[in-house]
């Protein structure tokens, strides 16, 4: 029975590079839900790509004074208004009977108008925004926002987030119902096991190169591991770390350490099987990354790879569940190449993770985290 809804997907970035809105929409069409997304153009805008979006867009399109980084406070609070009411008004045009808002920066726009439409609004959280010193670096300014959000999620007909230790923070914090878990995982069909792997041994941690995401940590493991010539480690990306991380290899002199150019999100986990070993390691340097999942971790696993992977709640999770890797006892070099050894020298280990990584792609899919959304929809629309 198809669910006669409309439902109007919100995201204040351009769409076409956002994985879990594009999942979003695929996963509604091809429930037979009608859909249409609002977006904004953003540095990542791409005329061509947006084209190829498999639904009707509206794009919030603010003149290039108003595009990158602003020095002008006026100007990024001007920015912050115009583009809410772009947003509020392209939402409005589409008269849904859901609104699905993608993180905090959209939800004031969305429940703007969920209000004066009168439809449900289903706030879906990817972060934890008010605990991430990047986004939200001045104490009183965070404050703010986190009356905002605690306001707006206690008039919401929804909450999703992407991890149970986030839901359980959001349950705490702000005393709410425990919001629904969507785990932003791989496509079951994007299960992939290449017949040909890299030369050697290698241990790749793919993504962008931040801080607290363990690259550096790579790096100082390498003269650990250089004894044995078939261990590699690979890194493929990009990101602000790069000439460091270049730089880093040069100073420690690691032949044993391979940049990889980045590749199309499409082509990360049939490049990833190739491979022997995947890295997810999140520090937990802002609550925000502690409470997380490393949606890298479930392509990893859909590849086949076992996970070396930091001690962080939802990753402890998964892996008391599934067994699937193993998680460090401390985020160092020495602790690190102590993972990456034991998975060379204990091939009966190896095997036993990588048949279970691949049991969590499996299971831990998409297709199935967004039936627990469409489920929960359906009983907010009153449909059983």
């Amino acid at each position: 029975m198809i669910f006669e809804v409309k439902v109007c997907v919100v995201v204040l970035d351009s769409i076409w590079h956002d994985p879990r809105v594009r999942k979003q929409i695929a996963e509604y069409q091809n429930q037979g839900i009608d859909v249409c997304c609002v977006g904004n153009k953003c540095q990542k805008y791409n005329e061509q790509e947006v084209s190829k979006i498999p639904c009707p867009v509206s794009m919030v399109m603010l003149s290039d004074e108003y595009q990158g980084k602003l020095n002008s406070v006026i100007k990024k609070i001007k920015r912050v208004l115009m583009t809410n009411k772009a947003l509020e008004n392209y939402i409005i045009e589409s008269k849904p009977d859901i609104i699905h808002s993608n993180d905090l920066n959209t939800l004031v726009p969305c429940y703007h108008a969920a209000k004066k439409l009168k439809c449900k609004l289903v706030y879906d959280s990817h972060e934890i925004c008010v605990e991430n010193n990047t986004l939200l670096p001045y104490k009183a300014y965070k404050s703010f926002i986190k009356k905002v959000e605690k306001y707006i999620i206690n008039r919401c007909n929804l909450m999703v987030c992407v991890s149970n230790a986030a839901a359980e923070y959001f349950e705490k914090e702000y005393k709410v119902k425990k919001p629904l878990v969507v785990t932003n995982c791989g496509l079951a069909r994007e299960i992939y096991i290449s017949k040909e792997k890299n030369e050697g041994f290698e241990v790749l941690n793919h993504g962008q190169f931040y801080e607290g995401r363990g690259y550096d940590i790579m790096l100082k493991a390498a003269p650990l591991l250089k004894d044995n010539a078939d261990i590699k480690l690979a890194l493929r990306g990009y990101g602000r770390m790069e000439e460091q991380l270049l730089k880093m290899k040069e100073e420690l002199q690691a032949d044993n350490v391979i940049f990889y150019p980045p590749v199309k999100i499409q082509e990360l986990i049939p490049f990833a099987s190739r491979s022997c070993v995947g890295v997810a390691v999140t520090e937990a340097i802002k609550l925000n990354f502690k409470l997380s999942v490393s949606n890298k971790l479930f392509e990893y696993a859909s590849a086949g790879l076992p996970v070396i992977m930091s001690d962080i709640p939802e990753h402890r999770y998964l892996n008391e569940k599934y067994n699937f890797g193993i998680i460090l006892k401390e985020n160092t070099p020495e602790c690190f190449a102590q993972a990456v050894n034991e998975l060379y020298n204990n091939k009966e280990l190896y095997e036993k993770y990588s048949e279970n990584a691949l049991k969590l792609a499996k299971e831990v899919n998409w297709e199935n985290e967004f039936g627990k959304l469409l489920k929960a929809e359906k009983e907010m629309m009153g449909e059983k």
